[in-house]
């Protein structure tokens, strides 16, 4: 293809993005586990030691895209614990970015901080090329 042509180089760039790949502002790789067990706790004073199982949607070492029953706001502080089949546990602690619409139960959790240790773990245990 020849791109002298400064309006065919237009024609061939010319693509429009879906409403869900303008809005989508993470800049890691987002893996689909299935070998991850998610569950969530919020901080504060009534909540130590109560722990709700979760269903992890997608994971990145800067955070989490989950589906849960349990109500959380946006800047809800929570640590997350995920373990893995191979028995190696993390836990993250994180804010509530994005929130579900009502009809949607899937909350957006960026973790306090990059997990180089997560990352790393995620990348040498990928069975599956499913990603987002």
């Amino acid at each position: 293809m020849n791109f002298d042509d400064t309006e065919a180089a237009d024609e061939f760039f010319d693509f429009d993005l879906s409403e869900d790949q303008a809005i989508n502002n993470r800049i890691t790789t987002r893996f689909v586990r299935k070998d991850i067990k998610a569950t969530l706790s919020k901080n504060g004073l009534f909540s130590f030691g109560r722990g709700t199982p979760v269903d992890l949607i997608d994971i990145s070492s800067k955070g989490v895209l989950i589906r849960s029953h349990k109500k959380l706001n946006i800047r809800d502080k929570i640590m997350l614990e995920l373990k893995f089949d191979s028995g190696k546990t993390f836990e993250v602690q994180g804010i509530v970015v994005r929130k579900p619409s009502l009809s949607n139960i899937r909350y957006g959790i960026k973790f306090k901080r990059y997990n180089d240790e997560l990352g790393d773990y995620l990348l040498e245990t990928q069975k599956e090329l499913i990603f987002k």
